[in-house]
């Protein structure tokens, strides 16, 4: 019996001291976790505002002072049944109009599919500028896992805001499959079938994070 009440307290000292140990590792890299997460964040943000030539569309003094004045701890601002809209959302002053950088999400086949895009205003609505998309870990590699690739992205934009009236879809959902992909652009579609074929849960969680984004300008920002 002494044996047992001993290996017990053996067993609970190791466990205090397992859980001491992990809780000691997590207050140290907690902090460098966040930051390593904000600095991935803001290399998408400038990353969306660069155009076709690499040439910024705002000014990197204008960037800094945004990204300044914003709480940069991401939280849910928004939600339908597309997708999600995270904080913070960067709004610039540009040549090209105001400019609006935000993060969204939607469910892809494995999990949530992150993209950060850049939005410009204009007369006649939103246009989709750029975008990237930041996390699809839990797409299948080979299929959804595409998305990553740039290439693939660029077929989502730049769409004017023209096109953007009834949202965006990949043109599968479309039936627009026999479209070439600018021709596809022009009514607000994403030609990716033939670059993703098999995977159309993963692009379509892009465009209905686009589209949580778009829903969420335009009843905010409008």
């Amino acid at each position: 019996m002494k044996e047992y009440i001993k290996t017990g307290l053996i067993l609970m000292v190791y466990c205090v001291v397992a859980g001491l140990a992990l809780g000691v590792v997590y207050q140290i890299t907690k902090d460098r976790i966040a930051m390593t997460e904000i600095q991935e964040k803001l290399g998408a943000v400038e990353q969306v505002l660069k155009d076709e030539s690499g040439n910024y569309i705002v000014s990197l003094d204008q960037l800094r002072a945004a990204v300044s004045k914003v709480d940069q701890e991401s939280k849910v601002i928004f939600e339908s049944s597309e997708g999600k809209v995270y904080s913070p959302v960067y709004e610039f002053d540009s040549d090209l109009g105001k400019v609006y950088v935000l993060t969204g999400s939607s469910l892809g086949y494995g999990g949530p599919v992150t993209v950060v895009a850049c939005f410009i205003k204009k007369p006649e609505g939103f246009a989709l500028f750029s975008l990237k998309v930041t996390d699809f870990s839990q797409e299948t590699p080979g299929l959804g896992a595409k998305i990553g690739d740039v290439e693939i992205q660029k077929r989502f934009y730049p769409m004017e805001a023209s096109a953007l009236t009834n949202g965006i879809r990949v043109d599968k959902d479309a039936n627009l499959t026999h479209l070439s992909p600018e021709e596809a652009k022009k009514q607000g579609v994403a030609k990716v079938s033939d670059v993703m074929t098999g995977a159309t849960i993963t692009p379509r969680a892009v465009a209905n994070a686009l589209n949580a984004m778009l829903r969420y300008l335009s009843g905010v920002k409008r």
